[in-house]
């Protein structure tokens, strides 16, 4: 039988109430995520908009919960010049974090590392951009070069910090594309109305009009009635 002293010897939080730690990591990175995704969007419609306040208000307007992804997938395939300069240097990082960092960090970067290439790979056949792997080899080179230096050499401590951080870069890294692209996320169209023709992207499809902001950043409602062809 067990008494109250054995009882109180026992180590609190042994019982089945206590969390997994896995759990515990969960809800930060979730929170981190759900933190950068926001600031990704807000960026965004601000950059479209012109950083122009009501435009962006308007512009709001016309987001539902699920256009996250293509926002996001819309927004880097708009301004492909910009999103090639910046894999040009990430993902060669992300190979050097894929060869050299600890196992626990190689195995969150296998995918980013992947999708990076993917669209490297893409970017040099659309657009005949060869500038792209070669600058990109470049910089995996010289990773490789200060690697090997001495670990106590400056240079190959400041890689290896980079390295560890190699997801705040990532995530700065979008955040600039997202800031510096005033594209929008959906293609560019010519819209024939009635009252004639207006180029600009439609944003958003709903009962009876349609959203549209124009390449000057102004936002347009057009009456779905008076569309006579899009293309």
């Amino acid at each position: 039988m067990t008494t109250d002293t054995d009882s109180a010897r026992l180590p609190q939080g042994s019982g089945e109430d206590t969390p997994p730690r896995s759990d515990k990591r969960a809800t930060p990175i979730a929170a981190s995520a759900a933190t950068w995704a926001f600031a990704f969007l807000v960026f965004r419609v601000f950059a479209v908009s012109g950083y122009d306040w009501n435009t962006a208000f308007l512009v709001s307007t016309t987001l539902g919960l699920d256009d996250g992804v293509a926002i996001v997938f819309g927004s880097l395939m708009a301004e492909h010049l910009l999103v090639s300069a910046l894999l040009v240097f990430l993902a060669p990082l992300l190979i050097a974090v894929c060869l050299w960092a600890p196992d626990g960090r190689r195995a969150v970067v296998i995918l980013p590392t992947a999708l990076c290439v993917a669209a490297l790979i893409a970017l040099t056949i659309s657009f005949g951009r060869w500038w792209l792997p070669a600058g990109a080899i470049g910089v995996l080179v010289v990773f490789v070069l200060i690697q090997r230096l001495p670990a106590s050499h400056r240079l190959r401590q400041a890689v290896s910090l980079v390295m560890a951080r190699v997801g705040w870069i990532s995530g700065i890294a979008v955040l600039l594309a997202a800031i510096l692209t005033e594209t929008p996320w959906v293609p560019l169209e010519r819209i024939e109305t009635v009252e004639g023709a207006i180029t600009g992207y439609v944003l958003s499809v709903d009962s009876g009009y349609l959203n549209v902001l124009t390449e000057e950043h102004d936002f347009v409602i057009v009456i779905s009635g008076d569309v006579l062809a899009r293309e």
